[in-house]
Formats: C-alpha cells, structure tokens, sequence
C-alpha cells in the first residue's frame, strides 16, 4: 500500500485511541503533575492533574511508523532518524520525569544535566548523519537545494546539536498552558509537511499528526492529561528529525517559529535580569506573560492579563501563521 494512503488511514485509526487512551495511562501510572511555586497562582489548582500522558502519542507514532514500513517498502536510514531522534528526546524526558516524581518537586534534571543529556542524544544522532548520504537540504524563498555531502563536517555537527536541543526545548518551553505546546506542535509539523519530499517521511509524519491531534483532545483546556517533559521533548525530538531526514531543516525556525520566541523570551528574560536586576516579562516563557494575575517582583512590559484559553487560542493563531510562513518559503522550491 502507497505509504501516504496508508498514513492517512493510520492517523484516522490512532486519534480516537490517544484521545481515549493519554489521560487513562497518566492515571493508571499515578503520576501527578507538580507546579511550580512561582509560576501563576490560577496553575496551582493544576496540581495532581495526571502526567506522563505523552508516552501514549509517541508509543502510536512509533508502531504506526512499524505497520508504515511493514506495509510498504520498508524503513530507510530517513526515517530511522526521525525514530531515533524522537526517541532520543522522550528518553530525555522520561527520565526528567521519573526524577520529579521520586523527588515529589516540578523538575527532575537541573538546567545542566539536561543540557548535557541533551548534547549527548545530539552526538549520538550525528553518529547517523553521515548515512544520509543523498540528502539535500531546501533552501526558504529559493530554488537551490545544499547538498549534505558538501558540507564540512564542523558546518553539519553544530546544525545537528543546534537544532536538535533548539527544537525540543521550544516544545518543552511551550509545554505550559493546556494544549499549547500540542496544538503549536501540530501545526509546525503540518506546515513542514505541505513542504516536505518522500512518501515514507510524509506516511509517518500523518500518523505523527494523527496521534498529537488525539492528544490534544484530552489536552485542551481544561486539561484532562498533561503531556510531561517525556512528552514534549519527544515531540520536540520527531519535529526536528522529521525536518532534518526530509531536508526542511532551514525551515524549521520558520514553521516553528513560535517555538523559537518561547526560547528567545527565556534567554532573553535571564538576560534582562543578569544585567539589570529586573525582568524583562512578567514570567517567562512569554505565553505566562499574558495570562491574568500579578507577581511580586518588576518587569519592564507590561501584561495584557488574558484568560489562559484566550492566550491558547491567539498563540495558536500566531503559530499557525508561522507555519504558513514556511509554506510560503518552500513553495519556491
């Protein structure tokens, strides 16, 4: 069967069962999300809310891709990659997660530890890269295509660990408000795959969308599962596999650019607060910056004070014109 039509069929079929099956697994392992004390007052009644719930999505991924390759020509180095990245970005979390639960606390790694886990999984895929011989890489708002092969190996290396911890920390910084992060992740995958080339990257990447979006059924507001770090860095993992293996890596940062202002707004913020002694935003990442309520410290902009499913919805918005953004900057190719 032609793995696009196969694809399809596989994302009808996994959606009912994520949106039916993320917040039974998160209860059945009791795992409870914990919230952190500074952030937003109204986020506190969240706590206990059953976490983890992420594994369900990624687990269908992973066998939807099995039945893609059973079913058709059979696996590529491509799409290997794209599991392999996936799968390094949920192991990841999943131990960040299984850490805050033992530790009863909001975060499990310090910021250093997963940092250095996350380099780590980078060297490990670039371990791959090299397999990826006939890979060619599009250009946005060009008809020139790069070849993977003329580039040096210190120009390739950093794109690898660059965009591979670029990607999952935008998705795992997103990961704050019910069905944010799930529904951004959605339609950044979708407007890298109106672009993309291969019938077997494009196969996985519909059962990929069919799985988020029965995700994001049971994670919308209000929120009956969360996704956890396992969750969104896994996630995180697939979208930038997904863009490296089909050659869209240039429009990542395009289709996925509310993910890229989510990890500009953190650097930003600690920046403001090293060097000044005051913040930038009111919280930081910047979609807490809008929600409602009020902090006891200074910041330099001032919060519109939104309700949390109107910040979801208008960032949703502004996602879905990034994602355009980089339809727009493929279809010159």
């Amino acid at each position: 069967m032609e793995e696009l039509t196969l694809g399809l069929i596989l994302a009808l079929a996994v959606v009912p069962v994520a949106a039916w099956g993320s917040p039974r697994f998160a209860r059945r392992i009791r795992a409870g999300q914990r919230i952190r004390p500074e952030g937003p007052v109204d986020h506190q009644g969240k706590t206990g809310t059953p976490t983890m719930g992420g594994i369900v999505p990624l687990a269908l991924v992973f066998a939807g891709t099995g039945v893609v390759w059973a079913l058709g020509p059979g696996p590529s180095t491509a799409g290997v990659f794209v599991l392999l990245s996936t799968a390094a970005g949920s192991l990841i979390g999943l131990v960040d997660d299984l850490r805050s639960q033992r530790r009863g606390a909001s975060v499990g790694f310090f910021p250093h530890q997963t940092l250095l886990a996350q380099v780590l999984c980078a060297g490990l895929l670039c371990l791959l890269v090299p397999s990826l011989r006939e890979l060619e890489f599009a250009v946005p708002f060009s008809v020139a295509r790069l070849p993977l092969s003329v580039l040096p190996l210190w120009a390739w290396v950093p794109l690898v660990i660059v965009g591979f911890m670029g990607a999952i920390n935008g998705v795992n910084f997103a990961d704050g408000l019910d069905g944010l992060a799930s529904g951004a992740w959605i339609l950044a995958v979708l407007g890298l795959l109106l672009i993309s080339r291969g019938a077997e990257l494009q196969g996985i990447a519909l059962v990929a969308l069919g799985a988020g979006g029965g995700f994001l059924w049971a994670n919308t507001f209000p929120a009956r599962v969360f996704m956890g770090n396992v969750g969104s860095m896994g996630l995180g993992g697939f979208l930038f596999g997904f863009s490296f293996a089909s050659g869209g890596l240039f429009f990542l940062p395009l289709a996925g650019g509310l993910f890229v202002l989510m990890v500009l707004s953190v650097i930003l913020q600690v920046g403001s607060y090293k060097l000044t002694g005051v913040r930038l935003f009111k919280m930081a990442p910047f979609h807490h910056h809008f929600e409602a309520g009020s902090v006891p410290w200074p910041h330099r902009i001032r919060s519109p004070g939104w309700p949390e499913p109107k910040v979801v919805v208008r960032l949703w918005v502004l996602g879905g014109a990034f994602a355009l953004l980089g339809v727009l900057a493929g279809t010159f190719g």
